[in-house]
């Protein structure tokens, strides 16, 4: 098995990227279709959450992309000897993957002290450093490594979905209609499963 440990890593961060852009709230309307990005934007703006009656954290709705883009960096580790393209791709992919998702310009110039962009600012550019960081990632044990692949599953989708299962109800209100699960939630929570069991494989099972 620990020979497609790489293979079942990359194939569950890429699913779970393709539930990132893919829509967690489903609707009719193509423009009322919301992603876990979208979320990150729109759910500030409903009433309850602006007021503080429901609170969220948007920046969960950026976990989605940038944990599967630490296990992509992390991937590389999992070869007995990964050549060039492969051992720098993943970290290198990762941290662009990461840095998709900085605050926008002009925004990202005060973002450090802008209480509405301070925690993405913050969260992407540690995600960044620690996709990069991966590239000595082969220094730690192998069941380490296999312990952090399996938690960043969980980071990446537990979190957001408990999300949305409190803002769901607000959506149902807003758009006047009860409010299903969307394939992205789907597809996130596949590839999750993926690098979870994967990990937990390599953390737990002995040589």
């Amino acid at each position: 098995m620990r020979r497609w440990m790489p293979w079942l890593l990359t194939l569950g961060a890429l699913l779970e990227l393709a539930g990132a852009v893919t829509p967690w709230i489903p609707h009719r309307a193509a423009a009322l279709r919301l992603t876990a990005l979208d979320l990150f934007v729109v759910v500030r703006l409903l009433p309850p959450v602006r007021d503080g009656v429901v609170r969220v954290a948007r920046e969960v709705f950026l976990l989605p992309l940038l944990a599967p883009a630490l296990v992509l960096a992390l991937a590389p580790t999992f070869w007995t000897r990964p050549r060039g393209p492969f051992r720098y791709g993943g970290p290198l992919v990762g941290a662009f993957l990461a840095l998709t998702v900085l605050p926008p310009y002009p925004p990202i110039l005060t973002a450090w002290r802008d209480p509405l962009y301070r925690g993405q600012l913050f969260l992407v550019l540690a995600t960044c450093a620690l996709a990069l960081a991966a590239l000595w990632a082969r220094r730690l044990p192998e069941q380490w490594r296999g312990g952090l692949a399996a938690v960043l599953a969980l980071v990446g989708w537990l979190p957001p979905f408990l999300a949305v299962l409190r803002v769901r109800s607000l959506f149902s209100a807003l758009y006047g209609t009860p409010v299903g699960i969307g394939p992205g939630l789907i597809l996130g929570a596949l590839g999750a499963g993926f690098v979870l069991v994967a990990g937990a494989a390599v953390a737990l099972l002995r040589r």
